[in-house]
């Protein structure tokens, strides 16, 4: 299942806003260097000039979890939460920290705990989902019906179905998967993970061609989408298309150099040494 690569980056700029009207997180443009990095470094100057300024340690927490420095942004996180335990905001981003950091039971926890404080929060109660169909705990099903209810989620309605469809997934009923699936794309024909997710379903299967049929058809409607070609790779190789296979993995790794998984596999097929 890729359901991080979703939903754990849409939502960090929604909930500060919709829970914390007392604050504003300023959306400031990540880096990818960890060392020396320049926002951390302003932001944290900044805060030893005025600690009591929430609205740039909201911002530190952001850069340093966009930056994977998890630890350092709980410690963040609690200074905030000593000042408004109670505040869904926080108790969000303490659980995004965690669900990130791969603390799953506590970030499932925390975001319990930020629907509690806010009454309706669909933002966390989505993430929560996710995290319940990872683990395969059919709350998930329960929560994505409910968020199909609200009309404040109807924004959210591709997403849900998504981490719905990747709970039938987690729990191998594949025919309720690949029905939901189904409907995504029907209503939604550019979410490109979910024909990867359907895909991996029948890969899984080793119904290798129906697989490549579905990794292909993500990469006609994005040509720049590298796991799109990278899966069509990987079927490739299956389907003993080693030339195909090398021009593909060289297509994701064009357009995502952290697939290090291609870059093996280019060793392992003796294009590059």
């Amino acid at each position: 299942m890729q359901l991080k690569g979703v939903l754990t980056s849409s939502f960090f700029l929604l909930f500060i806003t919709a829970c914390n009207n007392n604050s504003t997180v300023k959306n400031l443009p990540v880096t990818d260097t960890l060392a020396g990095n320049p926002q951390i470094s302003e932001l944290e100057t900044k805060l030893s000039k005025e600690p009591q300024s929430d609205s740039l340690r909201e911002g530190l927490v952001q850069q340093l979890v966009q930056n994977n420095q998890y630890d350092k942004a709980l410690e963040q996180v609690e200074l905030l939460l000593k000042k408004e335990p109670n505040s869904p905001a926080y108790l969000f981003m303490k659980a995004d920290a965690l669900e990130k950091k791969g603390d799953t039971s506590n970030a499932i926890s925390y975001y319990q705990q930020a629907i509690s404080a806010a009454g309706l929060f669909t933002e966390a109660q989505l993430r929560l989902a996710s995290l319940y169909a990872e683990t395969g705990n059919k709350m998930a099903v329960k929560l994505c019906d409910m968020l199909l209810k609200q009309p404040t989620a109807l924004k959210m309605r591709s997403d849900i179905l998504f981490v719905k469809a990747a709970y039938y997934s987690k729990i191998k009923d594949i025919s309720k998967a690949i029905g939901i699936y189904d409907q995504l794309i029907r209503e939604d024909y550019t979410y490109l993970e979910a024909y990867i997710e359907k895909g991996l379903i029948y890969y899984d299967l080793g119904k290798f061609a129906e697989a490549h049929k579905l990794f292909e058809r993500s990469t006609n409607i994005s040509n720049k989408f590298a796991d799109g070609y990278f899966w069509m790779a990987k079927t490739e190789e299956k389907m003993n298309k080693p030339k195909e296979a090398i021009d593909n993995y060289k297509r994701s790794l064009a357009l995502d150099q952290s697939i290090t998984e291609a870059k093996d596999a280019l060793k392992r097929l003796g294009v590059v040494k």
